[in-house]
């Protein structure tokens, strides 16, 4: 049973090679825009969902197929509004963003007045608030320029991802194997 918790340390070194590759496109590849990004889930989603309808209607045990069939159907119509009008979901998807961050800002502003002191953590919780608060103005006000800047910003924490991701690997792939606790040990054996 515990051995479903641990770890692939293969999967773990082709999820980060595949993160990285893709933060680097994503941070590194200036004429992708979101909108390029939100036409390729809607195509995920668009294939998720037809796959998910064949699948649920081919199975020969009919409890599940309702739900597998109403997620498939979910799936292609988001799939399909991404791909239409990515320009309105990467709004949609930004003015949310902005609006999280600025009420978080907000609340972070309001508290941080009420602690600030001479201490220095009081003061780096201020500038964070204000960065927030400000973060949150500036996506609200430039959605499309804070869209590019949140797609670097995804490529970068894709990249740190993945070299999480490979370290996660590389300690895995070092770790001796165990037996009910203790390290197992290869010895030669002959028979007599």
């Amino acid at each position: 049973m515990g051995n479903i918790l641990m770890p692939n340390p293969k999967s773990a070194l082709i999820r980060g090679i595949l993160t990285i590759s893709i933060g680097s496109v994503f941070l590194f590849v200036p004429g992708l825009t979101m909108q390029t990004v939100m036409i390729t889930i809607g195509s995920m989603l668009l294939v998720n969902g037809l796959i998910t309808m064949i699948i649920s209607n081919r199975k020969k045990s009919r409890t599940m197929n309702h739900f597998w069939s109403a997620q498939g159907l979910i799936s292609i119509i988001f799939g399909l509004a991404f791909i239409a009008s990515p320009s309105v979901i990467v709004k949609i998807f930004v003015v949310f963003i902005g609006i999280v961050l600025l009420l978080m800002g907000l609340f972070q502003f309001t508290r941080a007045m009420g602690a600030l002191s001479w201490s220095f953590w009081s003061w780096i919780y201020f500038l964070i608030a204000i960065i927030t608060l400000a973060s949150g103005i500036f996506m609200l006000t430039n959605p499309f320029k804070s869209a590019e800047a949140i797609l670097s910003f995804l490529g970068a924490l894709l990249i740190l991802n993945g070299i999480s991701e490979l370290f996660m690997a590389w300690k895995i792939g070092r770790k001796s194997p165990t037996y009910k606790g203790s390290d197992v040990q290869d010895i030669t054996y002959e028979e007599m």
